[in-house]
């Protein structure tokens, strides 16, 4: 017996074996009763007899009648109807099996039909409620599996409506980034730079090789560091001797796993909106640490600046906006980004990210895959 057709059995069990030992338990105090008659021992019998017999039977109401609901069976009335044959079946089942099982273990003294015939006329409504609560139990299960279901179909179909949005923006991404490194060659190009252009192309290649290589969209922050590294030396054949880059990373978020292509778009935007406009040199500081369970990353430059009345929610940059929809896809209202003013000119984004390091990722989802492929469905 599997552990999944073995649950109805037990609850079934449990249940009928503890209301035999209540009433055990009362036909032996009221057997202690001054003035009171009762074989313990017939009584006792009949009664644990009684009840036990239910249990195989509750077994077979379950599978019956637990689909059926009013709105399977077109409504209450056609419901109840349906529900009258399989009453008509149980309650003389029951009656002859307690009846011959009496007989048997002793507990019945008398003609066993005229016996039978009084128990049926005695308790015949204490067999219609019974048969209501198994019915109704049955059916109140089969609805709590159903909407169990459907709280993990959902779930599911969110995971994957956020996979999905993911994978769209990762692909609208890469586009982005690609277009304009091709156009920071193209202005090369016609500057005559050819040595620049080389430089430039080849700097490109490596990183086109990464994004192509790379099977996941996520990667350790090192790695990242060193794409935006890879980026940089491209940017600095267009910038020449107007650019001074600093990257700084924390040796305990070195491993942290973060998405790709998270710290390239601000890079590229404080370059493309910050320092371009600029005919002075400028600086770009990127750090990353962990800071209170989260992986920081701060972009600084020394630009023009935030133009008057800018905000996040009105920017029309591609590279902003791709990656705030990023993170909210895939981290909710655990990440952030924010861009505002710097102390003495500029501007500084920052990223958060919970923290967490590639093994640490692996871990858990080997957990839950192992904790879906392990869940014990209700009975049926």
């Amino acid at each position: 017996m599997t552990e999944k057709s073995a649950t109805p059995w037990a609850a079934a069990a449990g249940f009928w074996l503890f209301v035999s030992v209540m009433y055990a338990g009362q036909i032996w105090w009221l057997s202690r009763l001054p003035g009171e008659q009762i074989n313990v021992r017939q009584a006792i019998t009949w009664q644990t007899t009684y009840f036990l017999l239910w249990i195989p039977l509750t077994l077979f109401v379950w599978r019956v009648t637990a689909g059926w609901t009013p709105e399977s069976c077109g409504g209450w009335v056609r419901m109840l109807l349906r529900h009258v044959p399989v009453f008509a079946l149980v309650a003389p089942g029951h009656f002859l099996s307690v009846a011959g099982v009496s007989v048997l273990l002793g507990a019945q003294r008398g003609p066993f039909w005229p016996g039978l015939m009084m128990q049926a006329s005695g308790r015949l409504h204490l067999e219609l409620l019974i048969y209501t609560a198994a019915a109704g139990s049955g059916a109140a299960l089969v609805l709590h599996r159903r909407d169990r279901d459907r709280e993990l179909a959902t779930a599911r179909l969110q995971a994957e409506l956020a996979a999905a949005r993911l994978e769209a923006l990762h692909g609208h991404l890469q586009p982005h980034f690609l277009f304009n490194s091709l156009h920071s060659i193209a202005s090369l190009a016609r500057a005559g730079d050819t040595a620049g252009v080389v430089r430039l192309i080849a700097g490109f290649s490596d990183i086109l090789r990464h994004l192509l290589v790379a099977g996941e969209r996520h990667l350790p922050l090192s790695e990242e560091l060193q794409l935006v590294e890879r980026y940089l030396e491209i940017q600095r054949v267009r910038f020449a001797d107007r650019l001074e880059v600093a990257i700084e990373l924390a040796p305990d978020a070195a491993g942290a796993r973060v998405p790709l292509l998270i710290v390239q778009p601000l890079v590229e935007n404080a370059l493309r909106h910050g320092l371009a406009p600029r005919i002075a040199a400028g600086s770009v500081r990127v750090r990353a640490a962990r800071e209170d369970g989260c992986t920081r990353i701060d972009v600084d430059d020394s630009g023009v600046g935030l133009p008057d009345g800018w905000s996040m929610a009105t920017t029309a940059g591609t590279g902003l906006r791709n990656l705030r929809s990023r993170l909210e896809a895939e981290f909710g209202t655990r990440a952030s980004l924010d861009v505002a003013p710097r102390d003495g000119g500029g501007v500084r984004a920052t990223v958060r990210v919970p923290y967490a390091t590639c093994a640490e990722r692996a871990t858990r989802v080997e957990g839950a895959c192992a904790e879906r492929a392990t869940r014990v469905e209700g009975p049926s």
